[in-house]
């Protein structure tokens, strides 16, 4: 019985303080002007740190960073970037990314988007503009 008070103790409080509670999840869809992104990759910058959490964008638009990610509550910059990928022509070529997104939302020092994480489920929709 003894050996069995520090798991019952350990069990009570995780109960009480939510262990492993405290990541945030992040979802939403991302749009270029109105029109579904159907590629590229998103990723949450701590405002004031150097954790990153970044996952790819489905084609329907839709992210999701779970728990898995471990991400913790607090404020991020939003950074989003999808190229495209020509198709190279004759030999020798070398096929060359043409950006889709616009350079503003590609670095955590100068993009637009915020987010300010809670624990728990959040979601997040991003519209960005060509200008």
């Amino acid at each position: 019985m003894k050996a069995l008070v520090p798991i019952i103790c350990f069990v009570l409080l995780c109960g009480v303080s939510g262990c492993g509670g405290n990541v945030s999840t992040i979802s939403g869809k991302v749009t270029l002007e109105g029109k579904i992104l159907d590629k590229g990759d998103i990723g949450f910058h701590q405002a004031e740190g150097v954790v990153v959490s970044t996952t790819r964008i489905n084609p329907d638009g839709s992210y999701t960073i779970g728990a898995e990610a471990k991400t913790l509550p607090g404020n991020y910059k939003v950074v989003i970037i999808a190229n495209e990928v020509s198709i190279a022509k004759g030999p020798g070529s070398v096929p060359m990314p043409t950006r889709i997104t616009p350079l503003a939302y590609s670095s955590k020092e100068q993009t637009p988007l915020k987010a300010e994480l809670k624990a728990g489920p959040n979601e997040f929709n991003f519209d960005l503009k060509s200008k």
